[in-house]
């Protein structure tokens, strides 16, 4: 098989665990691919200092770490018991209940681990290794599906009944523009749709979902751009949301870490962050568990776990620095290795679960909602996140299979 993910083969392994030098064990065991070669000329990753927020001159609004507005909580469960079904069809049940949840935002916490992350690795880096926000996470924290249609290949708009859902939206939208407010603000669509009965509501109602929690590009208006998703998730299509929402995490990480590297102590600058980077912070909660606070008991979706949870946190950096053993690898269930050992072909025949799962360890390309960024998945450097072996990481090649 030409075309894997992973090799299995017998090697000299080391238990992570130990802090001091032990022998090798040889054993049989995956690994991801690539793989590092003895060609290779393998550079190890520079550490970044610690985030200092007191002489930090950088100013960051996240206009993409959002909270529910008032009676948005009203509006997801109103839709959610007439439409449940159809958002589990389509892959964005957890997805939307998380949006009725509040994250207490921690700029000093995000602002430390951006000062962690690599652009060339799209990995945080740290004194004990490399970890990542993966698509696993953006499945089971976002509730978010890695299958399904592309969002640069619509289904189901071309069709007359599409094609009349999107025509009454944008009716509205033009409604909306003509009024006092001369735009289309969230909360004027809200008040316009909400329990109105309207034959649309349901397509209104994910139009702001996808403007204000999954693709923001303002912070207050509905967004165009998201009005025909919004119809083929109305219908029960399943679109593969998770990549492009990974993808604008990734971007804007990167852009942080530039900014907080370029800084200039004497100047202030202004940066805007768009990425709903609410995922990353409940993504270091779940990772880091011994520093994070409580969160509430046998919750669902996740972001219910960590509803108006607070932690003081001086230099997230620091806190992530604190060792090895504080990161938990696999917070979401046992241990997969059983699993990992499979050998599957992906395709027509192959379950959700274990194409999501392939999927999540497939090294690619992830494109944004504007089809112009693009980020490297890089998997393989995290392999222990996903229950296997962690090899030395190979280079990947660009232009790979995009999930």
């Amino acid at each position: 098989m030409e075309d894997t993910i992973m090799e299995e083969r017998s090697e000299l392994m080391v238990s992570p665990k130990h802090s001091k030098p032990i022998n090798p064990t040889r054993k049989l065991a995956p690994f991801l691919k690539p793989s590092a070669t003895l060609a290779d000329n393998v550079k190890p990753l520079n550490l970044s200092h610690s985030y200092d927020p007191k002489t930090c001159s950088l100013k960051v609004s996240f206009n993409g770490f959002r909270t529910p507005q008032k009676g948005w909580k009203d509006w997801v469960n109103s839709m959610c018991l007439l439409h449940k079904s159809t958002w589990q069809t389509a892959g964005i049940y957890n997805a939307v209940l998380n949006s009725s949840y509040e994250i207490v935002k921690n700029d000093d916490l995000i602002l430390g681990f951006a000062k962690k992350w690599c652009d060339e690795t799209k990995t945080f880096v740290f004194k004990w290794g490399e970890v990542t926000v993966t698509l696993e996470d953006i499945m089971v924290v976002g509730g978010f599906s890695v299958l399904g249609h592309s969002v640069f290949n619509l289904v189901d708009i071309e069709t007359d009944e599409g094609k009349d859902v999107l025509r009454k939206l944008n009716e509205a939208r033009v409604e909306l523009q003509r009024s006092r407010s001369n735009k289309v603000s969230q909360s004027g669509w809200m008040t316009k749709f909400k329990d109105s009965g309207s034959e649309i509501e349901h397509e209104a109602f994910l139009a702001l979902w996808l403007s204000r929690f999954v693709f923001p590009s303002s912070y207050t208006t509905v967004s165009a751009n998201v009005s025909a998703i919004a119809v083929c998730l109305a219908r029960g299509v399943r679109l593969a949301l998770a990549p492009p929402v990974l993808a604008s995490i990734y971007r804007d990480l990167s852009l942080l870490k530039t900014s907080l590297e370029n800084d200039d102590c004497n100047s202030e600058t202004n940066i805007i962050i768009w990425a709903p980077l609410q995922l990353v912070q409940v993504w270091i909660w779940e990772r880091f568990r011994k520093s994070s606070p409580s969160p509430a008991d046998n919750c669902d979706p996740k972001f219910a776990r960590w509803e108006k949870k607070e932690v003081c946190v001086e230099d997230g950096g620091s806190f992530a620095d604190c060792g090895f053993d504080d990161f938990t690898w696999q917070p979401y269930g046992e241990d997969i290795d059983d699993k990992s050992r499979k050998w599957v072909v992906v395709g027509d025949c192959l379950d959700e679960e274990m194409e999501s799962w392939v999927r999540c360890l497939r090294v690619s390309e992830l494109v944004g909602i504007d089809g112009k960024s693009i980020q490297q998945y890089l998997p393989h450097r995290v392999a222990m996140q996903f229950g296997m072996n962690q090899d030395v990481p190979g280079d990947v090649c660009t232009n790979q299979w995009k999930p």
